[in-house]
């Protein structure tokens, strides 16, 4: 089983996160919430990693303010086949740029946090968010 070394970035700006929901062909999560992740390639730095996925697809750049923790996962990728995620979590500020997603199909929104527990969230995002005491 091949692994997935993917960081997350909890994107934070005083009492909201921001939250995206990915176009439902291109994610094995469809039509639910989610925090940002980057796949680790080659020599990368985990903020390497972040701050490709978050340029090309959302417009933004981030830098790290604190490392978490990590999770993980198995899961069917969206090449269909099956891999171990190891989540690297980090709490992040915006670096550079204004978040929008590239791809039309996709939407961003800043969620207050104290108003999480009404976006439907997927399942490593939830368990993220539940330790940050996010969601209950």
């Amino acid at each position: 089983m091949n692994t997935v070394l993917m960081p997350v970035a909890v994107v934070k700006k005083e009492d909201r996160i921001l939250i995206r929901k990915m176009d439902p062909e291109k994610s094995p999560y469809a039509e639910l919430w989610a925090l940002f992740g980057g796949r680790v390639e080659g020599n990368d730095s985990i903020l390497d990693a972040l701050n490709r996925e978050l340029s090309d697809r959302w417009n933004f750049t981030v830098s790290i303010t604190e490392k978490l923790w990590w999770n993980e996962e198995i899961k069917v990728d969206h090449d269909g086949e099956e891999k171990r995620f190891i989540y690297l979590d980090v709490l992040c500020s915006i670096a550079d740029g204004e978040p929008k997603p590239i791809n039309e199909n996709e939407l961003l929104q800043w969620a207050l946090v104290s108003e999480l527990n009404q976006y439907d969230v997927n399942p490593p995002t939830r368990t993220l968010l539940a330790k940050l005491g996010y969601l209950a």
